[in-house]
């Protein structure tokens, strides 16, 4: 005799509630750095930087090599004579404001029904500014990739040909171009959270990069893991791994890097018969205080427009209130402001 078996009739529940999981989180990264100018409503779409050039007119260039006499002359003035006078001339960068946004929708029956139905809209809204804070982390990402003043691993001379590793030489190589263009490292970048502020960090070159180079970097002659920093100030206490010389790593899977587009190989990292290639974003700023990036940032109480709309509220959409909306929507803009202030380190990675 069967009788009455645990899967004669299907229970109603049949699971036991368990924790509600933690997803994985963005931090803030790239979108702390460079020049932060909000934008006014009702102004422009539109944002105009301006960076005036030094004497001469030449980017980043004071005295030419071995201009230095013709320097001092352009200087010398005779008793009584006055000298001419000169203009300052400067270029224009512009950005135009794009308008980002993400929508999700619920019914009543869930709200009010559901054994989740009060933790549904809460991660609804948790997902929403998680989104956005992303979409705008890989718009900076993708705009300081444009940076024009690029090194690369082993022989390599473009992202095509890369195929090599980062090296202290490399480095070494883009610090030299750096301070030769006035250069200086970052010695401050904006706070992570809603307002406005600034955090003091060690005067260094910051490079961010995907999380697959860390094997590498650890691996590389030179190199000062953090924990041998002895108190400095960190870029990210949890993504921060290291340093090279002056430059400090900073690590992160959300920067992607670029499947099978180096040279073909089989020695480092790759997809299908080419190499992985991981760009690295090399930071500094100018010497009297320009920034090589510039954005409009997402600070502030007005920065960002969010909404939840429950399923009791009656619109013409929906008259009888039968679904709810929870979504955000906001403004960002970006811009590499000179390029000889910041650089792009295209390598490979070791095999992990």
């Amino acid at each position: 005799m069967a009788g009455q078996l645990y899967g004669t009739v299907a229970g109603r529940l049949e699971k036991y509630p368990g924790r509600i999981l933690k997803k994985a989180e963005k931090r803030e990264m790239l979108t702390k750095l460079g020049a932060m100018d909000p934008m006014p409503q009702n102004k422009s779409q539109t944002i105009v930087w301006l960076r005036f050039l030094p004497y001469g007119g030449v980017d980043n260039q004071w005295i030419a090599a071995g201009g230095d006499t013709a320097y001092i002359a352009a200087h010398l003035v005779n008793e009584g004579v006055t000298p001419s006078a000169d203009s300052v001339t400067y270029t224009t960068i512009t950005a135009t404001l794009q308008q980002i946004a993400c929508l999700y929708s619920y019914t009543d029956k869930t709200a009010y029904v559901h054994e989740e139905g009060s933790e549904i809209p809460r991660e609804m809204e948790d997902q929403t500014a998680q989104r956005i804070a992303l979409c705008r982390e890989m718009m900076v990402y993708g705009e300081l990739k444009n940076c024009t003043n690029q090194f690369f691993g082993g022989t390599g001379t473009t992202v095509g040909t890369t195929n090599g590793l980062p090296t202290k030489g490399g480095f070494q190589n883009i610090s030299r171009a750096l301070l030769g263009k006035h250069a200086i490292m970052l010695d401050q970048l904006l706070k992570s959270g809603p307002m406005f502020g600034m955090q003091s960090v060690a005067a260094s070159w910051p490079v961010y990069t995907h999380t697959d180079m860390e094997k590498t970097f650890e691996n590389l002659t030179g190199f000062t893991k953090v924990q041998d920093y002895g108190g400095r100030e960190y870029y990210d206490p949890d993504y921060e791994i290291g340093a090279i010389s002056r430059f400090r790593i900073i690590i992160n899977p959300i920067l992607t890097y670029l499947p099978g587009q180096g040279a073909a190989g089989s020695t480092y990292k790759a997809t299908g018969s080419n190499y992985d290639v991981y760009p690295q974003i090399v930071m500094g700023r100018g010497l009297g205080g320009g920034d090589a990036f510039g954005q409009v940032p997402l600070r502030g109480f007005d920065s960002i427009k969010t909404s939840h709309l429950s399923p009791s509220t009656q619109t013409k959409s929906d008259p009888l209130g039968q679904r709810g909306y929870v979504g955000a929507l906001t403004w960002q803009a970006q811009k590499v402001l000179n390029d000889a202030w910041m650089a792009n380190y295209y390598t490979c990675t070791e095999v992990n």
